[in-house]
């Protein structure tokens, strides 16, 4: 019975990581273009699809603004000795998008459409840059591992050359009126809903919908990301690093199995990601075994060679967002 459970588990896995590969290239992919990917029939292929977003193996296709002089963002990452009661405060602010508490770093992580007061000991502010979604490989933690030791080993900083995976557009605006930001907003965290009920809600134009997804490149970062055991089965960490050497910091946590994210503010590299438990918690001396290796450990190793100057992080506890 156990093989045939195994068989089946690697079945749905295979075809989750199909679903995340495919919508990784076209997000908006036609579900009958999709089934002969998947092999399947359209209503087959609609059942894996709401599967596999409902169970967090694929994250519905998501939107987020480049970082424009007129659509910028700002970030606040703040120590304050009552998060709990900022949390519910910031609930009711419309010009907060985001709002988190943590533990680490910095105990509050606050995302607003525009430059606000806060309260607290603020550690990091300022608007953002673009992100950067890493595309996640099909491999295992403990390949991940394996490699992203073997990369710090032999990297060479004098060999070293930036890459600019991460952008910024703070003294450039971009076409962008109410009509843009309506459509926005109803894509922001599912690009592939469909168009006619956008159109009728908000009031606006197919030709004015087809516009907005021909510029959407250069508006806005598209991504979708992928957990292979599901999302609850990870921790939500933000890690904090200072660095000369961004781009290969990019690199090497991209090789996590499950998809990470990286932006900056103010001067200093941001890293979200979902890390398996195991790879955060546990200690050890034999570096190599997968049940003893960390990132902590990879996180001082970098510290001890000068590739990260500074380094930090916080676990997600909680947090709220809203359709802004």
């Amino acid at each position: 019975m156990s093989q045939i459970l195994k068989k089946r588990d690697e079945k749905q896995r295979k075809r989750n990581r199909i679903i995340y590969e495919t919508l990784n290239k076209e997000y908006r992919i036609m579900l009958k273009d999709l089934s002969t990917i998947l092999g399947v029939n359209r209503n087959a292929t609609t059942k894996l699809l709401r599967e596999a977003f409902e169970q967090g193996y694929v994250l519905p296709p998501q939107l987020r603004k480049r970082s424009y002089a007129n659509l910028k963002e700002y970030m606040y990452f703040l120590d304050c000795t009552y998060p709990h009661g900022l949390y519910k405060e910031y609930s009711e602010r419309m010009n907060v998008s985001y709002h988190a508490v943590m533990a680490g770093f910095a105990s509050f992580w606050i995302i607003s459409n525009e430059e606000i007061d806060v309260e607290g000991n603020v550690l990091y502010e300022g608007p953002r840059s673009d992100y950067y979604i890493a595309f996640a490989p099909d491999h295992s933690w403990e390949k991940a591992m394996q490699i992203m030791r073997k990369k710090v080993e032999i990297f060479n900083p004098e060999e070293y050359e930036p890459k600019k995976f991460i952008e910024t557009h703070w003294n450039e605006t971009v076409e962008w009126d109410s009509e843009d930001e309506a459509i926005f907003r109803a894509f922001k965290y599912d690009g592939r809903n469909p168009l006619t009920p956008i159109m009728r809600k908000n009031l606006v134009s197919s030709e004015k919908i087809y516009k907005f997804l021909e510029k959407l490149p250069e508006c806005c970062t598209v991504f979708t990301r992928y957990f292979p055991k599901s999302l609850v089965s990870y921790d939500p960490h933000l890690f904090v690093f200072e660095t000369d050497y961004e781009d290969f910091i990019i690199e090497l946590f991209s090789e996590l199995p499950t998809s990470a994210f990286f932006f900056r503010v103010s001067n200093r590299l941001f890293l979200y990601a979902n890390v398996d438990r195991a790879s955060v918690r546990k200690a050890g001396t034999n570096m190599w075994d997968v049940s003893q290796l960390h990132i902590p450990l990879l996180i001082d190793d970098l510290l001890q060679r000068d590739i990260l100057k500074k380094a930090d992080d916080a676990i997600v506890k909680y947090a709220w967002r809203k359709d802004l």
